[in-house]
């Protein structure tokens, strides 16, 4: 998961838990609420049906046309009337309703205080208070009322199913609330996460054109603390490796003055010595002395023609190299066939090692070799390393043969060390096989 997924997912998760906190105690709430209100507006109707009925005589035609009309409002609370003489005007309540329809703790008849009582006019009964009850998974709210013929009673019934639609309305308001805040916090971190990760990206992009040889990359110095740490070290790098690489050349520029004036001084003494075996001996010692020093000069100055991470293109050296062996091979007879990948392949390593080792490769089947012995070069890329083969009929190679000194065939045994030197340089390997009569030397080369 990227850093930019992760801090959002964070964000986010943290916002959904505190919703989530939050949520338990005010569903509780709500639903206490929705109640309540229920409860309520079931009184106040029914309040209110007692009050027009303790107004005079208990007309039932009317009366029944006026709880109807109630009934028939789809905010209104379902009513029923029980009259004196026990007749029951409205809408159907649950059966347990009945045994309310006697309780009251204010009883009108009873010459108790009611909402409704007024003593200035005789014409109104008193009315009692509104009493609720658990029926039925709802709210039943009872009202005495006082008439001319007896005692009334006003049923209005808060269902369970208002309370929850009331419930489930505030909740998907909640619940669109919750999901914005939702999207607000992943914008946010969005936001934070673009500007802490664009500067991370900077960083890494100059780490990687400092890793492929851009010494001049350098990481921007702005963003949160942590970042500009990380930034600071990377250019303190950068920079102690320019001091290395420039204390390394003047090094270099200095080798060749130091040791060949020496050397040259040494020449002058043999030369001045009378000629004898000796003389010439030692003069062929101070020969390959200035070749080796010279090589070794011209090592030290590869990084600075090649850069960081040198790269070569594989299948042109082979072409090249081949090409260069070949009328040699001819003269002795020799067939030398070619199998390469289509297209530049590069390899991690400079032209000039990859074209030592192969000559030291294709040197051995030509010098340790009778003549008319074929030889076989092949280049294929396999994943992440870049297999090149050269085969030839001979007698074959020990295991032991690539480390430094140690031959068979009456040489020094360096060639194969070059081209193991070449190959693991560039992060592969060298192996030795022997396979249906054919030596095989196989460079595997690391891509770039």
């Amino acid at each position: 998961m990227s850093l930019r997924a992760r801090i959002r997912a964070l964000a986010v998760g943290a916002t959904a838990t505190v919703l989530v906190l939050f949520a338990i105690p005010l569903v509780l709430l709500l639903l206490r609420t929705a109640t309540e209100e229920s409860r309520e507006g079931a009184s106040d109707v029914a309040r209110s049906v007692a009050d027009y009925v303790s107004t005079g005589p208990a007309d039932a035609d009317l009366l029944g046309a006026y709880v109807d009309r109630l009934n028939a409002r789809e905010d209104s609370p379902p009513v029923t009337v029980l009259l004196p003489d026990g007749t029951a005007l409205g809408a159907a309540l649950p059966d347990a309703a009945g045994e309310y329809a006697e309780r009251g703790d204010a009883h009108p008849s009873s010459g108790g205080d009611g909402d409704g009582d007024d003593g200035d006019d005789s014409r109104l009964m008193p009315v009692s208070d509104a009493e609720a009850h658990e029926v039925g998974g709802g709210q039943l709210v009872s009202v005495h009322a006082g008439t001319r013929d007896g005692d009334a009673v006003v049923l209005a019934y808060a269902s369970g199913a208002d309370v929850r639609a009331k419930l489930l309305d505030r909740l998907l308001l909640l619940g669109a609330a919750a999901a914005g805040l939702l999207v607000l916090a992943a914008a946010a971190a969005e936001v934070v996460s673009r500007r802490l990760v664009r500067q991370l990206a900077s960083t890494a992009t100059a780490a990687d054109r400092l890793g492929e040889g851009d010494l001049t990359a350098r990481a921007p110095d702005d963003g949160p603390s942590e970042v500009r740490r990380v930034a600071h070290a990377l250019n303190r790098l950068a920079e102690r490796i320019d001091d290395l690489l420039a204390a390394e050349r003047e090094t270099v520029a200095d080798l060749s003055h130091r040791l060949r004036t020496p050397m040259t001084a040494v020449r002058l003494d043999v030369e001045g010595l009378p000629p004898s075996e000796r003389t010439e001996e030692l003069e062929a010692h101070l020969d390959h002395l200035e070749r080796t020093l010279t090589a070794v000069i011209h090592a030290a100055r590869r990084p600075e023609r090649e850069g960081a991470l040198p790269r070569a293109d594989a299948a042109a050296v082979v072409g090249d190299r081949v090409d260069f062996w070949r009328p040699l091979a001819e003269d002795q007879g020799r067939t030398v066939s070619t199998r390469l990948a289509p297209g530049p392949v590069l390899v991690r390593c400079a032209d000039d090692d990859l074209r030592a080792a192969l000559d030291a490769l294709l040197e051995n089947c030509i010098a340790h070799t009778p003549d008319g012995t074929p030889v076989e070069v092949e280049l294929a890329a396999e994943g992440d390393l870049v297999r090149l083969d050269v085969r030839d009929r001979g007698p074959g190679v020990p295991e032991d043969a690539v480390r430094r000194g140690r031959s068979d065939r009456g040489s020094t045994g360096l060639g194969l060390d070059i081209a193991r030197s070449c190959a693991e340089a560039s992060g592969g390997r060298l192996e030795l096989d022997r396979r249906d009569d054919w030596t095989v030397v196989r460079l595997l080369l690391g891509r770039p």
